[in-house]
């Protein structure tokens, strides 16, 4: 069962507004790197940077969505489900392939590998226990693409799925289940929680 925290909607209103700025500041610095000669070299680690800006942005939102809107738990779980499904798969290779980039002999990037390399053991390190849940994931596979990802299932062509989703979604709300209960939002906030110390492990070993 996931741990009981108290909800400060003010506190996370706040940090959902920091993170939008700073997606926002990255995607602006993109803009303006990109005219630079160099930035082929450039664009893997930076570029890295603007995708877990926007995993911290989106995660925010979107457990804020779920908390804010309870009612509606069936559209935001299932899309924080999507949003953790694909940042489970597709962090750690991106991560890799900018490791790799910056690490060519020929680039111009001035980043430090070896501190990216580091920050994305950990960062592995952090999500394991995500992925050593076997019963969560299998369910998150499920939801992702019968439920989240797709309207129809994958297998059998119905909605079968869905029915049941919006059914258990029904259910929590009638017993007065309150969303911090959910597994999904749990998992989400440590992911953001990874890529924020992912983060502040590479600041400023990055250049410009």
């Amino acid at each position: 069962m996931p741990a009981r925290v108290d909800w400060d909607a003010e506190s996370f209103a706040q940090g959902v507004n920091k993170a939008r700025e700073t997606v926002e500041d990255t995607a602006y610095f993109i803009v303006t790197a990109k005219k630079r000669t160099d930035w082929e070299s450039h664009r893997a680690g930076v570029e890295l940077i603007f995708y877990l800006t926007l995993i911290d942005y989106e995660t925010k939102v979107l457990a804020q969505r779920l908390m804010e809107s309870a009612d509606d738990r069936y559209v935001w779980e299932k899309y924080a489900a999507l949003h953790l499904h694909e940042v489970l798969e597709q962090a750690p290779k991106v991560m890799s392939e900018a490791i790799r980039e910056m690490s060519r002999p020929d680039t111009a990037s001035k980043a430090d590998p070896e501190a990216y390399r580091e920050a994305a053991r950990r960062f592995g390190e952090a999500l394991r226990p995500i992925r050593k849940d076997a019963t969560f994931m299998k369910a998150l596979s499920m939801i992702r693409n019968s439920v989240a990802a797709h309207h129809l299932d994958r297998k059998t062509s119905t909605m079968d799925p869905s029915i049941g989703w919006m059914l258990t979604s029904a259910m929590q709300r009638r017993k007065g289940e309150p969303p911090l209960t959910s597994q999904i939002l749990e998992y989400s906030v440590k992911v953001g929680s990874a890529v924020q110390d992912f983060g502040v492990s590479v600041s400023g070993k990055i250049s410009s």
